[in-house]
């Protein structure tokens, strides 16, 4: 340990005075130091887990939404030119992969935009709507499934099932740390 006046090295590390110059070692607070606030520390911890249980959720829901698109559109292809129906017959079989798709995709970017805005700690209620589209876009989808009698239920259930899981526990995060909102 060096003197701040003079420069000279100290033997004493708990050395008060400096043996050299005889100037105190030991800095005083004065008036213009200003004293450190400390501010508790958010609990960051949450948001962070619900906006990346949120886009987790919005992910599952967009990829279903996207394959329903797909779906539709192969389908429409597939019963006209197999079965030879016109458009309109071949649309309303294939009707309920469009509205289950679309669903899922407008879904999909209001739950992202919402875990976006969580991470940003604004607008809450637009984060809580971002968090609750998923889990709408799920009982949509199985509503679609069901009253268009497609016959992979079971398969597609699961996948929502998981998104409804992730949104739910997106919903219930994001509200237990809707304080850290500005």
């Amino acid at each position: 340990m060096n003197c701040p006046h003079c420069g000279s090295e100290l033997e004493y590390e708990d050395a008060t005075i400096c043996p050299k110059c005889g100037e105190s070692i030991v800095v005083e607070e004065t008036e213009t130091q200003q004293d450190v606030i400390e501010t508790p520390q958010k609990q960051t911890d949450l948001l962070l887990a619900a906006s990346i249980v949120t886009m987790i959720a919005a992910t599952f829901v967009a990829s279903l939404g996207y394959l329903g698109v797909f779906q539709y559109i192969e389908l429409i292809d597939y019963y006209v030119n197999y079965y030879g129906l016109s458009y309109s017959a071949a649309s309303d079989f294939a009707l309920g992969f469009l509205i289950f798709g679309i669903d899922g995709l407008v879904a999909g970017a209001f739950a992202l935009a919402g875990a976006f805005l969580m991470l940003k700690r604004k607008w809450f209620m637009f984060s809580m709507v971002g968090t609750i589209f998923p889990l709408a876009s799920v009982f949509v989808t199985f509503v679609c499934v069901q009253q268009y009698n497609y016959g992979f239920t079971d398969i597609l259930i699961f996948a929502e099932v998981a998104a409804a899981m992730f949104s739910f526990i997106g919903m219930l995060l994001t509200f237990a740390s809707r304080k850290e909102y500005t």
